[in-house]
């Protein structure tokens, strides 16, 4: 079985340019690159999945927001470019993902170097159906580490890889969904559709300042949780997004392991299955 440790060695990563603000140009060049190939730039994306509540995203002004090069202290990269970047974020917000890169590097073992990102904050013109307008949204691209390694969520890159790099990828990848599916209710991936390919979206639209909690009607949880399964339990059930007969059995397989008492639709059940998840990829 792939670990975490078979990841493949990234070449020696460059010191990271001095960050300095994105522009609002280049941002929503960004995001209009991702309506026009899907697999680069900001993917200003509102979550459709009834399952979990519908709420409404709102535009808010960039200097309502907090600027930062950095969560939890590891410094923001803009994926395309590989320079270093200013992003803006509502603060609450904001202090979630701080909490959550600080709890990382105990989920993987290893030290967080850096977050390579497409971005949160962008200009919706008046169009404001995105939790990205709102700066309550990142989509992230990958996670470096101190020994050379990276979680990628590229999928766009590593799919086609060696079977054995694609197992390692997918299992470092899944558990480090996990982790956000933890803190966020809306976490989408590229199981989500093709824009998602190339980052994971995180955003706390729904979850607010709390853990997420699980919901069957949602596609996107169970996605998830049939992919966790699959990969990080070994325990295969068919990606449908459906909560149906194999995939409640499976999960049942899994949380009597951990000695959870309730089924996924109980919080603390939901939460410890998450948590247990998180570390898998190592």
């Amino acid at each position: 079985m792939a670990s975490f440790a078979d990841l493949p060695t990234l070449s020696p990563v460059p010191e990271v340019p001095a960050a300095r603000p994105l522009s609002r140009r280049a941002l929503l060049g960004g995001a209009l690159a991702v309506g026009a190939t899907g697999l680069t730039g900001l993917a200003a994306c509102s979550p459709s999945d009834p399952g979990l509540g519908q709420s409404d995203a709102y535009c808010v002004p960039r200097d309502t927001l907090e600027r930062r090069q950095s969560l939890g202290g590891r410094p923001l990269v803009y994926e395309p470019t590989g320079r270093g970047q200013a992003f803006w974020f509502e603060s609450g917000f904001a202090a979630q993902l701080d909490a959550w890169v600080t709890e990382l590097a105990a989920d993987v073992g290893r030290s967080v170097i850096r977050l390579d990102t497409y971005g949160s904050w962008i200009d919706g013109r008046g169009q404001c159906d995105s939790w990205h307008h709102s700066g309550r949204a990142f989509d992230l691209a990958r996670v470096r580490l101190d020994d050379g390694r990276a979680i990628s969520c590229r999928y766009d890159q590593w799919r086609a890889a060696p079977a054995a790099e694609v197992e390692a990828n997918r299992r470092a990848y899944w558990a480090l969904a996990a982790g956000l599916h933890l803190r966020f209710a809306y976490v989408l991936t590229y199981l989500y559709d093709d824009r998602h390919a190339n980052h994971i979206h995180l955003d706390n639209g729904r979850s607010g300042p709390d853990l997420s909690t699980f919901r069957s009607r949602s596609r996107v949880q169970v996605q998830a949780v049939q992919a966790i399964l699959t990969y990080l339990w070994v325990d295969p059930v068919e990606l449908t997004g459906r909560w149906d007969g194999p995939t409640r059995n499976a999960a049942r397989r899994v949380t009597d392991q951990l000695e959870l008492a309730a089924d996924l639709d109980d919080a603390e059940s939901w939460h410890g299955f998450l948590r247990a998840s998180a570390v898998r990829g190592r």
